[in-house]
C-alpha cells in the first residue's frame, strides 16, 4: 500500500502542480529570509528576532490568534513540496534503471534512519537543555561539539522531521514491490 497519491486526472495533476509551486515559492521565501539575516546560531533567524524575541508572521500585535514562525512555514512547505513531487513523479521514478533506484533507495533509507535518530536525540536534548539553559524552547541551542558550530534546536528538530517525511515519500516512490507483491499502480 502506497501513501503517495499519483494523480490520475488532469484536475488532480493540476492540484499537485499548484501545491508544488506554492510550497516551492514558500521554501524560496524562507531561504531568502534566512540569507538576509545571517546568524552565528544555525536556524535561529527562522525562530527568533535578532533581539531574541519570537519571530512571528504576522506579528501577534496584528493577528493575536493566528501567527507562525518562519521555521514552521519551512517545515510545512518541505513536507508539501516533497509529497507533491514524489506523487507527481512516482511512475517515472519506478521506471528508473534498477541500479539507480537501488542507490537512491539506499540513500533514502539512510536519510530515514538518520532523521529518526536525530529527532529522538533532539527531543531528549531539548528537554535537558530547557532545564539547564532556558525555559523558553525557542532559545534552546545545541552547542555540541563546541567551538563555533551551534544550532537552534527548534530549527534542527523541524528540519529532521521534514527529512523523515521526505525519506518516507522517497522510499515509497522508489520501491517496486512490497513483501513480494507488485507495487500498486496509480
Amino acid at each position: 500500500m502506497s501513501i503517495l497519491f499519483p494523480p490520475s486526472t488532469k484536475a488532480e495533476r493540476r492540484t499537485f502542480i499548484i501545491l508544488l509551486g506554492m510550497s516551492g515559492l514558500s521554501l524560496l521565501l524562507v531561504t531568502v529570509l534566512y540569507a538576509v539575516d545571517p546568524r552565528r546560531i544555525i536556524g535561529d533567524a527562522l525562530v527568533n528576532t535578532p533581539s531574541g524575541d519570537p519571530l512571528e508572521i504576522p506579528p501577534p500585535s496584528v493577528s493575536p490568534y493566528f501567527h507562525f514562525k518562519p521555521v514552521t512555514l519551512f517545515f510545512a512547505a518541505s513536507i508539501v513540496f516533497s509529497y507533491s513531487f514524489f506523487s507527481l513523479f512516482k511512475k517515472r521514478i519506478t521506471n528508473l534503471p534498477p541500479h539507480v533506484r537501488t542507490l537512491l533507495l539506499t540513500l533514502a533509507v539512510l536519510g530515514l534512519s538518520v532523521s529518526v535518530y536525530e529527532v529522538l536525540f533532539n527531543f531528549t536534548l531539548w528537554s535537558v537543555l530547557m532545564l539547564s539553559q532556558t525555559p523558553n524552547p525557542d532559545h534552546v541551542v545545541n552547542g555540541y561539539p563546541g567551538g563555533i558550530l551551534q544550532i537552534n534546536v527548534v530549527f534542527a528538530t523541524k528540519t529532521f522531521v521534514a527529512l523523515l517525511f521526505l525519506s518516507i515519500f522517497a522510499i515509497d516512490s522508489l520501491r517496486k514491490t512490497s513483501f513480494g507483491l507488485p507495487a500498486q499502480n496509480g
